[in-house]
């Protein structure tokens, strides 16, 4: 009896161990991405603004915000209302430009709804279709194939549909996409969203408040 009361309490103490040196291993890999965070300024926008970028507000702004994005990223879907209300508040100081960074790997349906987004684009409607595929992410994040649910959400807009399924499926929408995406790597990206501001990258504000405050700060030092 007194033997497998040993074993329990050495089994304990090694499972109490364990977590101890589990969590200081947890707190020393956040702290280390701390740093890297609080280094992000170091970072430089490899490919300027071109004829190529989706882009909204005014082109001669003082303000330029880049975000590099991921349609099936959760954390840019919950970006996308506080970017689409500070265009829409500093149509006149901020010029916004989206760029696709299709996380592919984790997000198998992130790089079809980049593609819808650039047929879309063909028909002049890239920023409709960029804000429908946002709205209704939690819908076709998990479908096998979303395609027929991108061709509702152009029918929706009023998009010509056969044009939409032709260049929804070629290799020029394919290959701008990927553009963007070698960009982002040039750019060292390192996941979604990531934003530069007048070609530097910066930290995520997270809030609205703190991202006005970030670009105002910049319009005002330039």
């Amino acid at each position: 009896m007194q033997t497998n009361n040993l074993k329990s309490i050495f089994l304990w103490g090694g499972f109490i161990l364990g977590t101890v040196l589990l969590l200081i291993i947890l707190a020393k890999l956040g702290s280390n991405s701390g740093e890297k965070t609080a280094n992000v300024k170091s970072a430089k926008l490899a490919e300027e603004i071109n004829e190529l970028d989706h882009g909204k507000g005014n082109q001669q702004a003082p303000a330029v915000l880049v975000e590099y994005s991921d349609f099936q990223c959760p954390a840019c879907a919950a970006t996308y209302p506080l970017l689409k209300r500070l265009s829409e508040e500093l149509p006149d100081t901020l010029y916004l430009v989206y760029r696709h960074f299709p996380l592919k790997q984790i997000h198998p349906n992130a790089q079809p709804a980049a593609e819808a987004a650039e047929a879309a684009a063909k028909q002049g409607k890239f920023w409709e279709m960029h804000d429908s595929l946002f709205n209704t992410q939690t819908d076709w994040t998990g479908l096998n194939n979303p395609e027929e649910f991108f061709i509702n959400l152009a029918s929706s807009l009023g998009l010509d549909l056969e044009t939409f399924k032709t260049d929804l499926r070629s290799k020029e929408t394919q290959n701008r996409v990927d553009r963007d995406y070698k960009s982002g790597i040039a750019s060292g990206i390192p996941g979604t969203p990531t934003f530069f501001l007048n070609g530097t990258r910066i930290s995520n504000p997270g809030t609205y408040e703190q991202f006005k405050q970030l670009i105002e700060s910049t319009i005002n030092a330039s």
